[in-house]
């Protein structure tokens, strides 16, 4: 997940990854779904802070500093902590719905930390195990507060993966099931992954990834026959257009995906 933060050298991964990670499960009869997913576990920091912070801020633990791991593989988005700046809250915003979109088109089995679906912090913290505190202690309110933005799209990006089969084979993928539309797989400089997933009744979709700090424009593949392209998330669009369930008709041959952000397009009649 970190070619999400423009990490060099990383495309290929993140497509094997996102692809069910055969390299690793398809041995002894295994499917995709025996691998689990995350971009973030119980330990180490939260999704928030992952794009918050670039080290550690543990001396609350009373050990000075030194528990805890010090390769979070993060990204501050410019300022380390708490900010008043709003185009790096904006820019926090946006990869933590990159994340997880990532995550929910992903084959295989996908895990979310508990607090994860309306940014909760531990203030940098990554070994918080000690504190019976808010650091810890799931924030109703903050949920209630991000209910209309962030955690509304959290939720449809779930719904929207739990009623489209093609993000859950029981299979890894074959050739003919996904069309990587790329030609610059060896150069360590591309951070923008775009692919089709193929779906037996016509229902493919387009995603497209871009940890650029520039925008890309994208050419768009033909839809299915007798389909058009809908598209249903840019996470760089404010809320609710980033994600539109019913999708947003009328798109032409290409589309400009903003730096430091990722499309979702579905084929429909």
């Amino acid at each position: 997940m970190i070619e999400l933060q423009g990490d060099a050298g990383m495309k290929g991964n993140f497509a094997t990854r996102v692809a069910g990670s055969a390299d690793l499960y398809k041995v002894n009869k295994r499917k995709p779904y025996h691998s689990v997913n995350f971009v973030i576990a119980h330990d180490g920091f939260t999704l928030y802070d992952l794009v918050s912070y670039n080290v550690k801020h543990n001396d609350a633990n009373g050990e000075g500093g030194n528990d805890g791991s010090s390769d979070n593989f993060s990204w501050n988005c410019g300022s380390e902590g708490e900010t008043a700046d709003t185009n790096v809250k904006a820019l926090r915003s946006r990869q933590m719905k990159n994340f997880h979109v990532a995550l929910m088109i992903s084959q295989g089995t996908p895990m979310m930390l508990m607090g994860d679906e309306y940014g909760h912090t531990r203030y940098g913290n990554n070994n918080s195990y000690g504190h019976d505190t808010a650091i810890n202690h799931f924030q109703w309110g903050q949920l209630d507060a991000k209910e209309k933005n962030h955690f509304r799209f959290f939720a449809e990006m779930i719904k929207f993966r739990q009623t489209h089969h093609v993000f859950g084979r029981e299979h890894f993928i074959c050739k003919n099931e996904v069309t990587w539309h790329e030609d610059n797989w060896d150069n360590c400089d591309s951070k923008f992954l775009a692919f089709t997933l193929h779906d037996d009744d016509g229902r493919d979709i387009y995603l497209a990834f871009n940890a650029h700090d520039y925008s890309v424009k994208a050419v768009i593949p033909s839809p299915p026959e007798k389909r058009r392209w809908f598209r249903v998330v840019d996470t760089n669009l404010e809320s609710p257009d980033d994600f539109v369930t019913e999708g947003v008709p009328g798109l032409g041959k290409t589309y400009n995906v903003a730096a430091y952000s990722s499309i979702l397009l579905e084929a429909k009649l």
